[in-house]
């Protein structure tokens, strides 16, 4: 009589694969440092900004920039593209916008984020002020008093005031002095 025998052997294979990232979406780890408040552009022109982007996690991210609700009239010519942000760093985008020549004066409102495949999307607003005619806005940083600071901030500047008088001399003719 044979006897066959058989064997029982496992196998573990484990494979670590790069770009594979096992982060859950509670915690937004690519985060913008650095946004401008008010881009100027003129109708028909282009006109650049930059934001910046940082990296709060322990892993390289490619970043690229999303922007959604772009208003008629003004398009992104250039976004910067993918780039690596590395752990703990941070990196710069240089975004160009462009008003068309038929947009009216006024400020517009657009949004962008990061787009990143290890975290959700952060979107930030950019307000693009098209030229045209310009509205004073009172700053924060100006007492409201008219202070000596005031004065100076609110200030048109040097200017030239002219002032004339008239006087009129009235005689009495044939009073009968002399």
């Amino acid at each position: 009589m044979n006897r066959i025998t058989l064997l029982g052997i496992s196998i573990l294979i484990v494979a670590s694969i790069p770009g594979c990232h096992a982060t859950t979406f509670a915690d937004d780890i690519i985060t913008f440092t650095d946004t401008p408040f008010v881009v100027e552009i003129e109708p028909g022109s282009e006109a650049s900004f930059d934001v910046t982007l940082r990296n709060a996690g322990s892993q390289y991210a490619d970043v690229d920039i999303n922007t959604r609700s772009i208003p008629d009239g003004i398009s992104i010519v250039d976004n910067g593209g993918t780039k690596l942000v590395d752990m703990r760093k941070s990196v710069t985008y240089r975004i160009t916008i462009r008003a068309s020549k038929d947009i009216a004066p006024g400020t517009y409102q657009f949004e962008i984020a990061d787009k990143s495949d290890i975290d959700r999307n952060t979107w930030e607003t950019v307000d693009v002020r098209v030229g045209g005619e310009r509205v004073a806005v009172e700053s924060a940083d100006v007492p409201r008093d008219g202070g000596e600071e005031g004065a100076k901030k609110n200030s048109p500047g040097l200017g030239a005031i002219a002032v004339v008088s008239v006087l009129l001399l009235a005689y009495r003719l044939g009073s009968g002095r002399s």
